[in-house]
């Protein structure tokens, strides 16, 4: 199992407990959040115009953001159990750590 498949598989954790954030205005509101750990995932084809706003707004607020190299849209909505996600915000702080200890710290 490589690394982008382990970070799919506590995404899906997240979307059991239910605590993660997709679209762009809850995306933009969970980036801007004073919530201690936060992390961004972007999937491998999302639009250029988006995925450089996202990383853009968070280099702004130091927010770690991984940039999923081959998991595409499909393979993240599958995870949440949604259609059509290509960017998602995780809010559980175990979750979070866990993906940042699997990219090596702030990503």
């Amino acid at each position: 199992m490589n690394k982008e498949d382990k970070i799919l598989g506590l995404i899906g954790f997240s979307s059991r407990t239910r605590s993660f954030v997709f679209g762009k205005d809850g995306i933009r509101s969970y980036i801007k959040s004073l919530q201690n750990k936060k992390v961004v995932i972007i999937a491998s084809d999302t639009g250029k115009s988006t995925k450089d706003d996202t990383i853009k707004r968070c280099e702004s607020f130091n927010v770690p953001c991984v940039v999923l190299k081959t998991k595409t849209k499909e393979d993240l909505s599958n995870a949440l159990g949604k259609t059509e996600v290509s960017i998602v915000g995780i809010e559980d702080e175990n979750i979070v750590k866990g993906i940042l200890d699997l990219v090596g710290g702030d990503a």
